[in-house]
């Protein structure tokens, strides 16, 4: 997805699976909602959000660098493993 659809296409297309299959009925979720602070993801539903992750990135992600901090808000997580340069026009 990356490659073709870029950062900002990674983050709307992550707030609209996450709201669709782990967020509460009304609840709002932003590229800024704290995903852990707020509940919408625990220690079951992580394995969930990391596999949507390494779909859409096309590639696994290092056990290394699975920690609660880079995956603390639908941002952090398009930090970590999208970057900045998949911004950049083709």
């Amino acid at each position: 997805m990356t490659a073709h659809g870029g950062r900002q296409r990674f983050v709307t297309d992550m707030v609209a699976w996450l709201t669709r299959t782990l967020a509460p009925a009304g609840a709002v979720i932003t590229p800024h909602t704290p995903l852990f602070a707020d509940g919408l993801i625990n220690s079951i539903r992580i394995l969930e959000l990391i596999a949507w992750v390494e779909l859409a990135i096309g590639c696994p992600i290092p056990d290394v660098r699975i920690r609660m901090d880079n995956f603390r808000t639908v941002e952090r997580i398009a930090d970590v493993f999208v970057g900045e340069e998949d911004d950049v026009a083709a």
